[in-house]
């Protein structure tokens, strides 16, 4: 008799609004017939598998290859990349795709109640998806398999070994599944946990305008990225379709009025109460499953533990994208056109009015967080009145001051050690001000946004654009803009560039921006080898008698902790296949360059 082994707990499972319903313990080995008479155990099994999917919650790592932030952590080793290695980001778990198919097949063998078997079988089949896209979105076409399989000990493999399918199939594949899907799950706005309807018509958005961008921009290339059998690689043909297909799920997501942009950005990411922003998460209520986000990335004076923080500093680069509201462009001003420096009151000063998005995703100088002002100061910048120059001063001890009182280095760096901003400022976006969200023996209960509003409209918008439907795109834009401060038509036009840049500071460190790159086909040209990204330090001026006497200048320069400028190939545009996967099935090809 065969048997399986449940993470479950004998407790009362609630089906609509459960916050704790993924978060269950092994407590005993089950036979597979006792398993699917008992729906409560069934939904165990659904549980786990859900708690599998590669939703990339909290990867830090994930969030310094993007490019948008460094590592000013532990090691440097993530600091010294210079080649990307072909195994970034590389998916292949069939085990998970082999599981999900046993719990559909078994599902629909079941004594359930039809409507049970019906929903549970779209959750099946939603999950099954989620993993495709995701397998997809990384390697190119992959093996579409949709049954169980189990080896009969016969020495013969062929039969558990299957081709690559094309990468349209695969895409086509989802299309058609989500098509259907949606109309056999609940209707849930209120359900952020499992799937719904609207999570289905998110996923379908995403990865319609995956394939569309593919088909589009790949065949725009100097070399286009294919095989020849088209493992890799979609016809340009075929991106209207795409397009259209993303731009009529967002739509009905849209029209629907059940989700809206949450008022204040940086809540969305922690306050779950009437959230109407967020349509599928991941999520860490309960004790026993917490997030060590805030405890990795506090600044050290607001940190509640004695180890860790300040690992993600984010760079220049991306604080210059958000624009200040008066609409002017977000590359800070520090030297004034004949070349003096900016002098400012106050460090903060040169962030005052920028996009409201910009404070609720980055710690800069000057700005309350945790209960702290974020004491940034990279050191004094001196007027020595026996040479007629300026010495500048600096030191390695956070809130160390010279032998007149003056600070010289901020409590929060910056400098090249260890958990101190090496770029001049800290990550807010997902750090919970809650107290002991810091504290190891509490953690963190906010949640990971795998699908929400604010991307179905930048979806949304994108494909509108691509298909000529200009005043539909700047809608859509503009929605965003509004809630980011900006008022009411912030923009009177729109092109791909604004909308690329929107999704660029909307998404920032929620696992889109390396994937964008990689779809459009300007990762190579963002990670191009020679450029590199900036941080931006603090000083303070002392000049008795000089105008600007204790007045803050800003120094732009390369993070000291950054060692090589990272080099994106033609060849990085698909991860490669594991080894292992390769070996056990000579009906796989490599992807091209691997």
């Amino acid at each position: 008799m065969k048997k399986i082994i449940l993470l479950v707990s004998f407790i009362s499972i609630s089906i609509s609004q459960s916050c704790n319903w993924l978060d269950r313990e092994a407590q005993d080995v089950l036979t597979e017939e006792v398993v699917w008479r008992d729906k409560s155990l069934a939904l165990g099994v659904l549980a786990n598998l859900y708690d599998r999917l590669p939703t990339g919650d909290f990867d830090q790592e994930v969030m310094q290859r993007s490019g948008e932030a460094m590592w000013s952590g532990s090691g440097d080793g993530l600091n010294r990349i210079k080649e990307i290695p072909l195994d970034w980001f590389s998916y292949w778990d069939y085990g998970l795709v082999r599981d999900i198919n046993l719990f559909i097949e078994n599902v629909e063998k079941s004594t359930f109640p039809e409507s049970d078997k019906v929903h549970l079988a779209a959750e099946g089949r939603f999950l099954r998806v989620f993993v495709y896209f995701e397998l997809v979105k990384r390697m190119g076409g992959v093996p579409l398999i949709l049954q169980s399989y189990s080896y009969d000990y016969s020495g013969n493999m062929d039969y558990l070994q299957f081709p690559r399918a094309k990468e349209e199939e695969v895409y086509d594949f989802i299309q058609q599944e989500l098509s259907i899907l949606h109309q056999d799950l609940p209707d849930s706005p209120t359900e952020k946990q499992r799937a719904t309807k609207w999570a289905a018509l998110a996923l379908q958005s995403r990865a319609m305008l995956y394939a569309a961008s593919l088909s589009k921009y790949n065949p725009q290339m100097a070399i286009p990225v294919t095989l020849e059998n088209g493992e890799v690689g979609i016809p340009s043909a075929k991106s209207p379709e795409y397009y259209q297909r993303a731009l009529e799920a967002a739509q009905q997501i849209i029209e629907s009025g059940q989700y809206q942009l949450h008022p204040d950005f940086y809540d969305l990411f922690m306050r779950k109460n009437g959230n109407t922003e967020m349509i599928f998460c991941e999520d860490f209520l309960l004790p026993t499953k917490r997030n060590w986000f805030t405890f990795q990335n506090s600044t050290p004076s607001a940190k509640e533990d004695n180890d860790e923080g300040g690992n993600l500093t984010p760079v220049l680069e991306l604080v210059e994208a958000f624009d200040y509201l008066n609409g002017e462009a977000g590359e800070v001003k520090i030297r004034e056109s004949n070349g003096e420096p900016v002098y400012f009151d106050h460090p903060e000063d040169l962030f005052m009015h920028k996009d409201k998005r910009f404070a609720a995703t980055i710690v800069y100088p000057g700005l309350d967080f945790r209960g702290k002002t974020a004491s940034i100061q990279a050191g004094l910048i001196k007027w020595n009145t026996a040479t007629s120059t300026y010495d500048t001063l600096r030191s390695d001890q956070l809130g160390a001051k010279d032998e007149e009182g003056n600070l010289l280095l901020g409590w929060d760096g910056p400098n090249n050690n260890v958990n101190i901003t090496n770029t001049g400022f800290y990550l807010r976006k997902f750090v919970s001000d809650d107290p002991g969200a810091g504290q190891r023996s509490t953690l963190a209960d906010n949640w990971w946004p795998v699908f929400r509003y604010g991307e179905v409209l930048l979806n949304a918008a994108e494909a509108a654009y691509e298909l000529n439907q200009d005043g539909l795109a700047l809608e859509y834009i503009n929605q965003l803009r509004e809630r980011a401060g900006f008022g009411p038509g912030s923009y009177s036009y729109i092109d791909r560039n604004l909308i690329r840049k929107e999704r660029r500071i909307e998404l920032a460190f929620e696992g889109h921006r390396y994937y964008d790159l990689r779809r459009w086909r300007m990762a190579d040209q963002v990670f191009d080898g020679a450029s590199h990204p900036h941080a931006l330090y603090p000083f303070q001026i002392l000049h008795p008698g000089a105008p600007f006497h204790k007045k803050y200048v800003y120094v732009k320069l390369t993070p000291p902790r950054l060692y090589e400028s990272r080099k994106f190939t033609r060849e990085n545009y698909y991860s490669s296949i594991p080894q292992g996967a390769l070996n056990n099935n000579p009906k796989l090809v490599k992807n091209p360059g691997h």
